[in-house]
């Protein structure tokens, strides 16, 4: 049973206004803005990155004496052309119901579209562990001291998860603002 308290504290409780904390559309559109514009800055750094190091691979293969190595950077090159294809692919794509959405759903769609990109980044990595592995190994490996071969190994593995982590990290920070945006 009820008490008389429950009853009014209920009743008290029921009669309070409620309050919608709705987000400004014209901080949506800034947060939007500020996407599109950081990931415009990144899209035009990573293509002139990738175009310098595919040079240097290919300098590499025209300039290289052994075989192995040359194989090493022939598939390093190889998985720059699949990834930016993947890439491209991927911003090819057209927004969820571009035109046909509010600026929060649009804003979410974009967010949820990077976190994307930024969770698979394993699949962006994977493709150039053989090549960078040949050349390593093409380089000889037996001929350098041991410290040294075993500092390649250790930095090439820590770029690795280096940069699988920072991708990780930035999927999270799409994650909590798409969370934000939900909350709504």
């Amino acid at each position: 049973m009820e008490s008389s308290a429950d009853t009014e504290i209920l009743r008290l409780w029921e009669q309070l206004s409620r309050e919608e904390q709705i987000m400004p559309l014209d901080d949506i559109r800034t947060k939007a803005e500020r996407l599109d514009t950081k990931t415009r800055r990144w899209r035009g750094a990573t293509a002139v990155l990738v175009i310098l190091l595919v040079i240097v691979e290919a300098w590499q293969v025209w300039r290289g004496e052994e075989m192995l190595e040359r194989a090493g950077d022939l598939l390093t090159i190889a998985a720059f052309v699949y990834i930016a294809y993947r890439y491209c692919k991927h911003l090819a794509a057209p927004p969820v119901a571009l035109g046909r959405t509010n600026s929060v759903d649009f804003y979410r769609a974009e967010l949820a579209r990077q976190r994307d990109l930024s969770k698979d980044s394993w699949g962006y990595l994977l493709p150039f562990v053989p090549g960078v592995t040949l050349a390593l190994f093409g380089r000889g490996l037996g001929e350098r001291p041991l410290v040294q071969t075993v500092g390649i190994i250790v930095f090439g593995i820590a770029l690795f998860l280096g940069a699988a982590w920072w991708n990780a990290y930035t999927a999270r920070r799409f994650q909590h603002e798409i969370d934000a945006l939900d909350a709504l």
